[in-house]
């Protein structure tokens, strides 16, 4: 016997059901994704992401502490050269300091070597002597000489005075002594080879006596020795006087008696010097 056909009011369909299940699996995709991306933004990955940030940091900072270091070496080597520079600098300065002090020293020496001049004053023109006063003493002296003469011949009988020997004295022994001799009105030169007698009023203008004072003046150890007899004290104020206006050394030594200078024992003595 033939089935009955099934009306549409018996029919069941499975759409919604079958709906329903995709929509389930698609929600739990859309989960499982989610937990899936969750789980790559853990706080491991960041922690690598930030080790690799600071690694990146160190080693920039490690390039910018080799830069430093080659600019640090770079400043050390400038100023090693700087410091044998100034080395060097203060050595040539040294050097320039000790050729200075030596040309002063030797501009010293050219100085004090330098022949100095004697000043003699000059004498106001009131002073001098004219030639009726040379006359008059000359006549004085004539007579002098002629009561002299006279006085002598009657002492014929009478030994003459000996010489008068002069001896080193003192601390002027260590000095080179040139005598002059100090009379009443006149003045001797022994350190000529012939002894001349000067005038004394004529002294400032003799030239053998300003040769003798130049002599001194530019000399070392070089000395004026007026030996002073008993009537020249006048003359050895006037000599003094001239040297010591021109620095010149000089000393004195009394002579006793009217007898001949003798200067013996200072010749040998200048003798063996030589």
């Amino acid at each position: 016997m033939a089935r009955r056909p099934r009306t549409n009011d018996d029919e069941i369909s499975l759409f919604p059901f079958l709906s329903i299940v995709a929509c389930v699996i698609g929600v739990l995709t859309m989960m499982i994704a989610t937990l899936a991306l969750a789980q790559t933004d853990s706080p491991d990955i960041a922690q690598i992401e930030e080790y690799e940030s600071v690694q990146k940091k160190q080693k920039e900072a490690d390039e910018s502490i080799q830069q430093l270091q080659q600019r640090i070496s770079v400043s050390n080597s400038a100023a090693l050269h700087l410091k044998e520079t100034q080395k060097e600098r203060k050595l040539t300065q040294a050097e320039l300091e000790a050729l200075l002090q030596e040309t002063e020293e030797l501009e010293k020496q050219l100085a004090e070597q330098k022949k100095l001049e004697v000043v003699i004053p000059k004498v106001n023109p009131k002073d001098r002597e004219t030639i009726g006063d040379m006359q008059t003493q000359l006549s004085s002296v004539q007579e002098q000489l002629a009561q002299l003469e006279a006085q002598l011949k009657k002492r014929e009988d009478v030994p003459t005075e000996g010489n008068v020997t002069i001896l080193p004295q003192g601390s002027g022994a260590t000095f080179v002594p040139h005598f002059v001799e100090c009379a009443d009105g006149s003045l001797v030169l022994h350190n000529l080879p012939e002894p001349k007698r000067v005038r004394t009023s004529e002294a400032g203008g003799d030239k053998d006596f300003k040769d003798l004072m130049n002599k001194v003046l530019n000399g070392k150890d070089d000395t004026i020795i007026f030996l002073v007899r008993s009537d020249g004290l006048s003359t050895y104020r006037t000599l003094k006087s001239l040297c010591d206006s021109n620095d010149v050394r000089n000393g004195k030594i009394p002579v006793v008696g009217k007898g001949r200078i003798d200067l013996s024992v200072f010749t040998e003595k200048q003798t063996k010097a030589k």
